[in-house]
């Protein structure tokens, strides 16, 4: 038999490309400064398996390899990703895969269309506990706004963690009447109790070079939970 010809729709389709930030924020978190944050992935029929990670300037920033398996159809979207960073196993090993090492495995599960866009992510596996020993559960959901204004793409965010996430203790200093006093202070992956944990606004705009487009971006994001903010620049290399 002949077989049949594979039509455009049904091939794999890859993409490689990075982003270029001058500071590395993630989910209300200041992850350090300039980076660069390398992806690459294949899609074919809704599936998409990926890999991304963090390459920062400075040697005490924490690395990230992180790979992720989605499904989507229709806007909806469920899969899974597995994140790894340095810094949590005394010897960095990636191939350790014990619940109090650098794995945490995600589910994901949202919906996504040209109005809006909404996920939502739990740890299920992995080194995610409560300061009090308890698995955490650790959950983001964040709310997308996309528009388009004054020739600028815009992206307006909000993300919020609906109970106590993982956290651990370390030791700190607070100032008393009687000078700084050593305590030791509570650390969260995303806040102790129901909290909105990022705001951003991001304006994006695609560059013309004649032989490619180049977005670059500017970015306002904050954590009301933490209650910092900064303002970051960055750029999308797309070399293929």
């Amino acid at each position: 038999m002949i077989p049949m010809a594979v039509s455009a729709q049904e091939k794999p389709q890859g993409y490689v490309g990075a982003d270029v930030v001058s500071h590395y924020m993630w989910r209300g978190q200041d992850k350090g400064g300039f980076t660069i944050l390398p992806e690459a992935s294949l899609s074919w029929q809704g599936f998409s398996l990926g890999m991304n990670g963090t390459a920062g300037l400075d040697s005490s920033d924490p690395r990230e390899l992180n790979l992720k398996l989605h499904f989507s159809r229709w806007g909806f979207i469920i899969g899974a990703t597995d994140y790894w960073m340095t810094g949590v196993d005394e010897n960095n090993r990636y191939f350790h895969f014990d619940k109090r090492g650098a794995h945490q495995l995600e589910g994901n599960i949202g919906f996504k269309c040209k109005y809006f866009s909404l996920m939502a992510n739990t740890i299920v596996w992995g080194n995610d506990y409560k300061i009090s020993g308890e698995q955490a559960y650790s959950t983001y959901i964040e709310l997308g706004i996309p528009f388009h204004v004054g020739g600028i793409d815009w992206e307006l965010k909000g993300g919020m963690t609906p109970f106590e996430s993982a956290g651990h203790t370390e030791p700190g200093e607070v100032q008393t009447q009687l000078g700084k006093v050593t305590v030791e202070k509570k650390v969260y992956s995303y806040a102790e109790k129901t909290s909105c944990v990022m705001a951003s606004l991001r304006a994006t705009k695609k560059l013309d070079l004649g032989f490619a487009q180049l977005p670059v971006f500017a970015e306002f994001h904050s954590n009301p939970y933490l209650q910092t903010a900064t303002i970051l620049f960055g750029v999308t290399v797309t070399p293929f």
